[in-house]
């Protein structure tokens, strides 16, 4: 198939079908996918969002609309330089995988140190990629994120949200790099994880001179603390910090120099020094013991951390090994658990080490979250002088009472909070672990910021999201987003129109990008400089905003020209889809939904959004470490456009993740090929017969043909390719048999018109492929421009279809008697239930349907004494009886007729004589056999 896909390629760019350009009569469509960082080639993983994408964009111009699909590159942000920086010191793994997997030339990549030698590089091997790939993109369109004219809108959209008030200077956690000491968010981390920031409560023990800051999630427990662990086999700081001497491990120390400031360290200790040593819970005043445990992360909170036995199956499985003596105190009740509820799950589960306790530490903390409730006696253990403060508590739930303590807690100086990544270790793309920094006197999107965060739930609710489970990942990030630092000091960008010293970091840049693709290349055409495009300039552009006359005056841009670009703006905006990765939904996806959201009228916000899943190859994901990675040209050159596109596409659900296989690649050639072998056969096939094998294929061919358009329209590849590529296959070859074993040839022109009809179909999927084959076919039009399919729905045929699934079922029974036959078979007779059976059968279905019952039914058919036993044998059968027989049992034909009609190929199938009549009661006497409709009784001769 490779051979074919350049000489489309140039027919397609010859015939400019990709470009999309403004037509009132028709509906537009106009949709997206998440530009690319060019820090390195694509990999087959990265072709899967714009193959979607690109799918679907097919399918819309072959249903009728003008469709416009551009792309970019982002070159802004980190990615770029810490990659260049990476090939600059020599990282020896990096330059293997350029020169080994990507097959990047030796003399190249020295270059790829400068970063914008590295960007242009990659981006021009990525459109290469786009291209091999087929994706239908309007490439007058293209820019990058560093282009002068995309840095005008850049400015435009920043200064729109601050003069709104959603970006704020203020004091607030972020990611940081502790060596660039720049704020990180995912693009500007190795995996491209997302630092999730979480809050702890610091409890302040007592122990002599120093404080333990106990670091906890659940400072409602502080009643029951028996203990506090330390790692012995860790050092620990003694540091000046919050106004005290406190005690905390080496990570921890380095943490707080980011949290707060005039962090001083005083002295160094070994965690096994502690051990033997005594602290004062704060709260309740008790003295505990300090002991030593490994399981104690120094790199997680402050590596000092308070035992709760009672409810942290973790700490009830240690302390029973380290010190068993210790009183267990319990301080949640749990309906269906002991007074100490870990201690339920560690002796009925048996955990043989931290994997394990992790589980059931998880499964506590989540029941009792969500059901648990403060026991009544919990003042008991409280300090006198706090038990008014504290009255509250007693029977609040977890959630309410984890408010309280800590607030208690913080307002009394008995501790505070702290922050930390919570899904750590997160590494910066230079190679060093990212921390939690408290950011003073920074710029934030104000995320938080509630009637912005109104607006944003607004437009998710507007929207179309695919997969639709999907909804509550993004219902969730919106709401958990609050300020997010939007400016950086390092990498390429455009800098904050108002604080030049900050340049506009990577993921706040590419929000609202989708709006400058609809004038992009009208700003080139006309030789619009960057300098005429001021505030005023977008403000009309993309808001109608101002006065034309004033606006050609302050700029010198012809009115006109300014005109025609505010209508090609209206008239592909709103955007219609955005196409992108499962993993960008906390952030990418839902900042575009906030800006979109902060800037636009409602009627130019997005309509809706899809993510997908990921690729794993032969079962595994992809990674440096495996050296799976397998570059997308390359994959092209192995497997062809066509089948990569199809894989990537149609073999998962959009929320799925695509299991990348040679199986499967061979599996879907093997298809395209019958169906090719089909094509050059067609001028054989010479009969204009119309029979049974006829009205069934026609039959499910166009439930086939209704059924694809509803999946391509819900974007569901997976079940319209199954359908028109696999399925359809198994059923043309049953088409055959039937034929054969009338004697006769297929019906050509039947053939022609499903052959050409599913070319039509497999365009959007395999579009070099279908153009190749739609042309063998004799055609001189393109494919890809031609008409989605229009089903015949007088043609589908539910009698033909009951009698194949009829002939299906008696063929699987017959087959099933004769696999335990003894003996050489000559004869199968095929006794068809008569008429009053059938009758009896449809009584049973209604009174199921009414919920009669049993007694109901009886009620209805009044059974004689001798045919009781067989009304409940048939009252019995409908009860199992799948959904897609009841239906068949509703239509009006005669079982008899049915059977004789199907016995040319029941025959034919059995390879025996075949004999098929009514079933009568001197049957029943002779075989000891009894049919039930649509059953029939089968003897074997």
């Amino acid at each position: 198939m490779n051979s074919i896909a350049p000489k489309w390629q140039e027919e397609w760019d010859k015939q400019r079908v990709y470009q999309g350009n403004p037509d009132p009569s028709k509906p537009k469509f106009y949709s997206t996918a998440a530009f690319p960082y060019p820090n390195s080639p694509m990999h087959i993983g990265h072709g899967r969002s714009y193959v979607t994408a690109d799918v679907y964009s097919r399918f819309k111009r072959m249903a009728g609309y003008n469709v416009l699909f551009p792309m970019a590159f982002h070159f802004t942000g980190t990615p770029i330089i810490a990659m260049a920086d990476d090939v600059a010191k020599g990282d020896k793994e990096l330059i293997s995988i350029f020169k080994e997997i990507y097959e990047i030339p030796d003399s190249v990549i020295p270059k790829l140190s400068e970063p914008l030698f590295m960007a242009t590089y990659f981006k021009e091997d990525i459109k290469k990629a786009m291209k091999e790939l087929g994706l239908g993109i309007d490439w007058r369109r293209e820019f990058t994120t560093i282009d002068p004219e995309f840095s005008t809108f850049v400015l435009w959209q920043f200064q729109k949200l601050h003069d709104k008030g959603y970006i704020v200077r203020d004091t607030h956690p972020v990611g940081w790099c502790p060596v660039h000491n720049i704020p990180v968010g995912m693009h500007d981390t190795k995996g491209d994880m997302e630092p999730e920031i979480g809050e702890y409560v610091l409890i302040y023990f007592n122990s002599g001179d120093l404080v333990l800051p106990a670091a906890t999630l659940r400072p409602e427990t502080v009643f029951g603390v028996v203990a506090i662990w330390i790692n012995p086999n860790e050092k620990y700081k003694v540091i000046e910090a919050y106004g005290k001497k406190m005690l905390v491990s080496e990570r921890a120390a380095l943490k707080f120099s980011f949290q707060t400031d005039n962090v001083k360290e005083i002295d160094e200790i070994k965690g096994s020094e502690l051990k033997g040593r005594e602290a004062v819970n704060p709260v309740t005043g008790s003295k505990v013991p300090i002991l030593g445990a490994d399981f104690v992360d120094p790199m997680m909170g402050t590596g000092v951390v308070m035992s709760v036995p009672a409810h942290a199956p973790f700490d009830y499985f240690y302390v029973k090994k380290v010190k068993p003596d210790l009183k267990i105190i319990p301080v949640v009740k749990l309906d269906g658990y002991s007074e100490i509820p870990a201690s339920d799950l560690v002796e009925k589960n048996n955990p043989s080490g931290k994997e394990d306790l992790q589980k059931l530490t998880e499964q506590l903390y989540r029941q009792e979250y969500n059901k648990g409730k403060v026991r009544d006696d919990v003042l008991n253990l409280a300090k006198a002088e706090y038990v008014e403060s504290l009255k509250p508590i007693v029977g609040m739930s977890v959630p309410e009472a984890r408010k309280l303590v800590t607030d208690f807690i913080i307002s009394s100086g008995l501790g505070r909070k702290i922050y930390e990544i919570m899904n750590r270790p997160v590494y910066c793309r230079c190679g060093n672990e990212v921390v939690v920094k408290i950011l003073k006197d920074q710029w934030f999107l104000d995320y938080g910021n509630e009637e912005w965060k109104s607006l944003a739930r607004k437009l998710l609710y507007s929207m179309r999201v695919i997969p639709e489970e999907a909804r509550k990942e993004f219902e969730y990030a919106l709401g958990w987003l609050e300020k997010r630092a939007c400016a950086r000091t390092r990498g390429l960008g455009t800098p904050l129109p108002w604080d030049k010293k900050w340049i506009i970091e990577s993921l706040s840049d590419s929000t609202i990008y989708m709006a400058f693709y609809t004038v992009a290349h009208k700003i080139r055409e006309y030789k619009i400089l960057p300098s005429q495009m001021k505030t005023e300039f977008w403000d009309y552009v993309m808001l109608g905003i101002g006065d034309l006359d004033e606006i050609s005056s302050i700029t010198g841009i012809n009115k006109d020209v300014i005109e025609e670009l505010r209508k090609e703006f209206n008239y592909w905006y709103p955007l219609d889809f955005r196409h992108s990765g499962r993993d960008l939904v906390p952030n990418h996806l839902s900042f575009f939904i906030f800006n979109h959201a902060g800037i636009f009228p409602e009627e130019k916000w997005p309509r809706g959004v899809a993510v997908n899943g990921l690729l794993l190859y032969e079962g595994k994901k992809m990674s440096k470490s495996l050296r799976n990675i397998v570059p997308l040209r390359k994959s092209i050159r192995m497997y062809s456009a066509d089948l990569v596109r199809a894989v990537l596409s149609a073999t998962a659900d959009m929320g799925s993740d695509v299991n990348f296989s040679e199986s499967l690649v061979k599996s879907i050639g093997d298809s395209y090929r019958y169906f090719l072998q089909l094509a050059e056969q067609l001028s054989s096939f010479t009969s204009d017969q119309h029979g049974f094998p006829e009205r069934w294929i026609s039959s499910v061919f166009n439930s086939m043909e209704r059924d694809v358009t509803k999946y391509m329209e819900e974007m569901n590849f997976r079940d319209a390719f199954n359908e028109a590529v696999f399925v359809l296959n198994s059923q043309l070859q049953e088409y055959f048999e039937l034929v054969k074993s009338e004697g006769r040839s297929p019906n050509g022109e039947l053939m022609r018109h499903i052959v050409s009809d599913w070319v039509k179909i497999i365009a959007p999927f395999s579009p070099h492929f279908a153009e190749e084959m739609w042309h063998k076919l004799g055609n001189k039009s393109l494919v890809v421009t031609e008409p989605w399919v229009k089903p015949d729905l007088k043609l589908i045929d539910e009698v033909a279809e009951m009698e194949h699934e009829y002939l299906e079922r008696l063929v699987y029974d017959v087959k099933s008697i004769l696999s335990i036959y003894k003996g050489k078979p000559n004869k199968a007779t095929i006794l068809v239930s008569n008429e009053g059976q059938f009758r009896m059968l449809r009584e049973a279905i209604m009174s199921i349907e009414r919920g009669e019952g049993m007694k109901g039914f009886m009620g209805s058919v009044k059974p004689s004494k001798a045919e009781m036993k067989y009304a409940q044998k048939v009252f019995n059968y409908a009860m199992t009886m799948d959904e897609k027989l009841k239906k068949f049992i509703k239509l009006q034909f005669n079982e008899i007729d049915i059977a004789k009609e199907i016995s040319p190929y029941l025959k034919a199938k059995l390879g025996i004589e075949v004999e098929i009549r009514s079933y009568d009661k001197e049957d029943l006497e002779k075989f000891k056999k009894e049919p039930l409709p649509m059953k029939p009784a089968i003897i074997i001769d």
